[in-house]
């Protein structure tokens, strides 16, 4: 029987231990809070005490002896919440030192609160003011402040235990009985919420370190999509190349890729994955693949040919994932550059011996996107002769469709216009004053999709 004893109350304080043992940066955290709401209170708690002191003036009409102990009561009173008010600033601004001693003043609190009552109780024998206060304190420090139920529970006990010896002698028994239940009450109550204060810590610190799981992910898929797509500055002998990346956050839907054959070039892509986040980030180094492998291996064939076996490849390996991609590909041929346009938008064309710039017009019998497998698709061979100093700007709807505060886009025109008056410069210092123009644009508003400009200039 007694090794059933003793294994019963072994699980009884598992359970209680394993439900209300709270870990150090929990204790921590509500030992803060606690010291926050002290700040607050106290000044209040002051301010009645300063009060019940100018009644007492007021009432005792120069018969001060009879009152004698009430002002002990309310000068302790006011000098005790002093003491606290300046202990809690101190230990606000302590960053480094234990939960328990962060917990002293809410302690202090609580016993000089319930020693008032049993003062009231030994020193002016009135039994009811004694439950008043007493139940006043046990009910709203724990509504107030999270303090642990061991400590709590121990100094509600023992006032208790004095105030029931009186109740029992001048109330009945119904009074003694609805007072024992009481302090359950209040046993249940200061479990409740300091469990519930765990909970939510264990909670959050879930969610916490979940996040911080994902934004590590994120990171490493986005080292790791940058080094997938990183390209070596290589000097072509009849072109230049600038271009410019930047992900929404983390990895990127857009994504660019160059085809050379040591300094000849061979072509350019430009591309966009529809979504973001992780999945389109995946997606971009899959098809990325597929691309580099058809258009080396399609020399001899019609762009055409090289697209529509990418699109039929995309679909046929990507199974169920939802991702389609829009985009042009481009291959040149000395002075000319050929490029397919697939659901994109059209490139900016800037003609140096005419000093103007102009989008290219769309085949209005082109159509469809690369990875819809249920829609037809028609993709249309456009071919522009440049000449020494021409440009052709390829870029994603990332670049036009960035909003300021107003919610305006920044749109084809302004685009175009940026273009233009940038076209004098440096290519590097081109895509830097595009990019730039963009950015003050959109001003404090945040990047809502990916960005990517390329500028592809004949020598």
């Amino acid at each position: 029987m007694k090794r059933n004893k003793q294994s019963l109350y072994r699980k009884l304080f598992n359970y209680l231990e394993k439900k209300y043992n709270a870990p150090e940066e929990c204790k921590l955290l509500m030992a803060e809070a606690n010291l926050d709401t002290m700040i607050k209170v106290q000044p209040l708690l002051i301010v009645l005490g300063i009060i019940g002191l100018i009644s007492i003036l007021i009432k005792c009409k120069g018969h001060y002896s009879n009152y004698i102990p009430r002002f002990i009561y309310f000068g302790t009173y006011i000098i005790f919440g002093i003491l606290i008010f300046i202990i809690s600033l101190r230990l606000k601004k302590i960053s480094f030192t234990r939960p328990f001693i962060k917990m002293i003043p809410t302690y202090f609190l609580l016993l000089y609160l319930c020693t008032f009552s049993m003062y009231i109780l030994f020193y002016e024998k009135n039994t009811f003011n004694a439950m008043v206060v007493f139940a006043c304190v046990a009910v709203n420090v724990p509504v107030f402040f999270s303090i642990s139920p061991l400590i709590f529970g121990t100094i509600v006990t023992v006032c208790s235990i004095a105030l029931m010896h009186f109740i029992f002698q001048e109330y009945s028994l119904f009074i003694c009985l609805d007072s024992i239940l009481f302090v359950f009450i209040l046993y249940f109550h200061s479990l409740k919420r300091w469990a519930t204060e765990k909970d939510n810590f264990i909670h959050h610190r879930s969610e916490h370190e979940y996040k911080e799981n994902i934004e590590n992910e994120l990171r490493l898929a986005q080292v790791v999509q940058q080094s997938f797509f990183k390209h070596n500055e290589t000097i072509y002998d009849d072109w230049a190349i600038s271009y410019y990346n930047k992900p929404m956050a983390g990895v990127s839907g857009d994504f660019l890729d160059i085809y050379s054959n040591g300094n000849t070039l061979d072509g350019i892509g430009i591309f966009d994955v529809s979504g973001h986040g992780i999945a389109s980030g995946l997606v971009t180094m899959l098809v990325k693949n597929i691309i580099f492998q058809e258009f080396n291996n399609g020399h001899d064939d019609k762009l055409k040919s090289i697209l529509d076996r990418i699109n039929i490849r995309y679909i046929k390996e990507k199974g169920n994932i939802e991702n389609y991609l829009t985009g042009i590909l481009t291959r040149m041929n000395e002075s000319k550059v050929e490029f397919i346009n697939a659901g994109h938008s059209m490139p900016i064309f800037y003609s140096a011996k005419e000093d103007s710039a102009y989008y290219i017009e769309d085949d209005n019998t082109a159509f469809g996107a690369i990875g819809l497998p249920d829609i037809p698709t028609n993709f249309v061979s456009h071919t522009v002769e440049m000449q020494r100093g021409d440009e052709l700007i390829f870029f994603t709807d990332g670049a036009t469709e960035a909003t300021n505060t107003k919610g305006e886009d920044f749109g084809k025109d302004r685009l175009l216009k940026s273009i233009f008056r940038n076209a004098d410069r440096p290519l590097t210092t081109q895509i830097n004053c595009i990019v730039s123009d963009i950015l003050t644009f959109i001003g404090n508003e945040p990047q809502k999709d990916d960005i990517t400009i390329i500028i592809l200039k004949k020598k």
